[in-house]
């Protein structure tokens, strides 16, 4: 037998199976991202080697906000004091799982999943904690305030805080329209929760208490909104990954612009 005989019966034994191909309407919902020529020609190996991370960022945002949107609306008596229970799922889920999955994300590819993910996952370490930061012990950032989390100084940052995200979070509903209707719809309504919590904020930090819960209800009533779209979505692409035999539609939108690439 000749070596390029050898050669070649050896790489059919040793070389595995090839990478599924997927169409560009799979590739967008289950990754959430348009498939640009750059992933046509060196992602798809790599997100069948590492698996899709979209379903793990999907479920640790949901896990830490659904329960800040309940109790941030009032439900069952609750007040902004009980979010120090969340500390732990603040870190390790809505946190940690979220840069990890933004890392994983930036591995195989994928810019923008990448982006909002490592984003959000900040936010959960930082200003969602800042909720709790007076029962937390390693923390104590409302503690260096004279009035503590009624200090104009405290609530004003976090005002101005908020009212940037809401600009990013506006920026992210734009760049989704590229992907699904689920994904832009948890975009869409973010901003304007976003929007309330700010301007919530401003008027605790002017005292105007009975203004600022309204706001603040009215931003925990469109977060409400965007569990219920992620929820949805996380379930889509939770039914795709085993293979189900029927799926959930998401409102594909891949096709509705022609991108750049194909312009030039």
């Amino acid at each position: 037998m000749h070596d390029i005989e050898k050669v070649s019966i050896e790489q059919r034994e040793f070389s595995g199976p090839s990478p599924v191909q997927l169409t560009t309407e799979q590739f967008d919902r289950l990754f959430l991202t348009p498939r640009t020529d750059m992933s046509d020609r060196s992602s798809a190996g790599v997100q069948f080697k590492f698996g899709n991370p979209t379903p793990l960022g999907l479920i640790a945002f949901l896990l830490v906000q659904a329960p800040t949107a309940f109790i941030q609306m009032g439900w069952g008596g609750s007040t902004a004091a009980a979010n120090a229970v969340l500390i732990g799922p603040y870190y390790l889920l809505g946190g940690l799982g979220l840069v990890l999955s933004g890392v994983m994300e930036w591995i195989i590819g994928n810019t923008f999943p990448s982006v909002v993910a490592i984003t959000f996952g900040g936010n959960w370490y930082l200003s969602r904690l800042a909720l709790a930061t007076i029962a937390d012990p390693m923390h104590g950032i409302a503690s260096t305030f004279p009035n503590r989390t009624s200090s104009p100084e405290y609530n004003k940052a976090l005002m101005f805080y908020f009212a940037f995200w809401t600009f990013l979070t506006s920026v992210y509903f734009v760049t989704s329209l590229r992907s699904n209707l689920a994904f832009a719809g948890v975009f869409f309504n973010i901003s304007f929760a976003n929007g309330l919590n700010a301007a919530g904020y401003g008027e605790l930090g002017s005292g105007n208490l009975v203004v600022a819960d309204a706001l603040f209800k009215a931003g925990g009533a469109f977060e409400f909104v965007v569990v219920c779209v992620a929820g949805y979505l996380f379930v889509a692409l939770m039914l795709d990954s085993v293979d189900m035999s029927f799926r959930l539609p998401v409102g594909n939108l891949s096709g509705a612009r022609t991108n750049k690439t194909k312009l030039s």
